[in-house]
């Protein structure tokens, strides 16, 4: 069954009501399974790079269904119908870091990775352009190569497509508190994979970088990360930022100071230092406008016991300055105060954010999607201009989600200016990844928001 949900103004005391809401966007959600595991939230977390994935009009999906099984799906841009595989994979679907990451290549292969938690990597192509029959799960590098030994504790998988027809993909080596960042590139010509990088980011076995990478218009690489000094998510600190401009060969500064690789915590560009017990969430989430002036969202306290909102931290510099300036938009604080603290896998009341810049209009505007249990667990856009700030809250889906998180197709988005967004309702345990909660199969689909549609 299909139907549309309008988005509706949300009044509540800590936003901005909207002055003129004669128009409001639109979202609606296409489904995709009924049969989606929903005891933790593994298929529907936030910044996964992706589970949703367009190329030449066609949309790629993977989710875990309820016997554990991997599946892969496609649709037409212009059609609301799927093709479904439940492929012979399986994952450890008690624990929401075992997401899972797909991308699709120049020669529409798609590429794909799951079930990892610090452990060995898994690893599988199409077996033909366009197919959703997958190889046999392998490794990047030979086996007895040295690159080798940095395959065998994963953690993060994520795929990003690059202008040229490359790839990247990368990846957490180690544990919680003590991780580097491994990027490697796939050679669109040979279809050879090769480490680009064993470590870009080293915690220097003391600390782990949570980071999230986009790649922008012009082909520029944004990454941003947090640091953890220990398992402990309330040892977050530190906004801190890095660009290249070949492709992940180089890296530097916003003000194109090369960085000596590896980026260590001495080392680092912060954009915005935030203290430890500020109740940082990781990771971070950047992108960029069409200028490559990039963006970066999280939420934090401005004190300690302060209660937490949205940040959003930019750099849109007017031509002719010295140096590339930083600057922060609030977004107004969450309903209620609440700890961040704790190993695992966190069930705060406010899911991670989608960030997006929004140029479409006159006015440039800056969108955060995210689950708030404050407002009875809804899928909220929660907007601003960016030269004027003046922030509005709308409802995108008007039921309750559980725990999900947003995570975007970047393409559709950079394409056709519609935010997509795998959608389920799921549950999830506070800090326990050995056990999922005991709860039937719900329904997947992905929900369509256009900022600018007009009804």
């Amino acid at each position: 069954m299909r139907f549309v949900l309008f988005a509706t103004l949300l009044f509540c005391s800590a936003c901005t009501p909207v002055t003129d809401n004669a128009h409001p966007p639109a979202a609606r959600l296409i489904p995709v399974a009924q049969d989606a595991f929903s005891g933790s939230s593994v298929n529907v977390l936030s910044g996964v790079k992706q589970t949703l994935y367009t190329r030449n009009g066609i949309q790629y999906a993977a989710f875990y269904n309820a016997k554990a099984k991997l599946v892969v799906a496609k649709r037409a841009l212009n059609s609301d119908q799927w093709q479904v595989v439940e492929t012979s994979f399986s994952g450890n679907v008690n624990d929401a870091h075992n997401h899972i990451s797909l991308v699709v290549d120049d020669e529409d292969y798609v590429h794909i990775a799951w079930d990892h938690h610090n452990t060995p990597l898994k690893y599988a192509r199409s077996v033909a352009p366009g197919s959703l029959q997958l190889a046999k799960a392998r490794m990047l590098s030979q086996p007895g190569a040295e690159t080798a030994a940095l395959e065998n504790s994963v953690t993060y998988p994520q795929f990003y497509a690059l202008a040229n027809g490359d790839l990247l993909f990368a990846y957490r080596d180690g544990g919680s508190g003590r991780g580097n960042l491994v990027l490697n590139r796939y050679n669109g010509e040979s279809q050879q994979w090769q480490r680009l990088h064993n470590s870009l980011i080293d915690g220097e076995g003391q600390r782990s970088a949570y980071w999230d990478m986009a790649v922008d218009a012009n082909g520029v690489l944004h990454l941003v990360w947090i640091w953890r000094e220990t398992p402990d998510v309330a040892t977050n600190h530190d906004l801190s930022y890095a660009q290249s401009t070949d492709h992940g060969a180089t890296w530097q500064r916003l003000n194109g100071q090369p960085y000596s690789l590896p980026i260590t915590q001495g080392t680092g560009e912060v954009v915005k230092a935030v203290p430890q017990q500020h109740k940082l969430m990781n990771p971070p989430v950047v992108t960029a406008d069409a200028q490559s002036w990039p963006f970066i969202a999280s939420y934090w306290a401005d004190t300690p016991t302060d209660i937490p909102r949205y940040h959003v931290v930019f750099s849109n510099s007017a031509e002719g300055k010295e140096s590339p300036e930083w600057h922060e938009l609030k977004a107004p604080k969450v309903a209620d105060n609440f700890a961040l603290s704790g190993h695992g896998t966190k069930r705060p009341p406010i899911s991670r954010a989608v960030l997006l810049v929004d140029s479409a209009s006159n006015t440039r505007k800056v969108h955060l999607i995210y689950r708030d249990d404050y407002q009875h667990g809804k899928v909220i856009a929660l907007s601003s201009a960016l030269e004027q700030p003046n922030w509005h809250s709308q409802v995108l889906l008007d039921k309750a989600v559980g725990a999900w998180e947003p995570s975007l197709d970047i393409a559709a988005w950079h394409n056709q200016r519609q935010a997509h967004l795998l959608l389920q309702a799921v549950a999830q345990n506070d800090g326990n990844d050995q056990q999922s909660l005991a709860t039937v199969p719900s329904h997947i689909g992905v929900l369509v928001w256009q900022p600018h549609k007009k009804e």
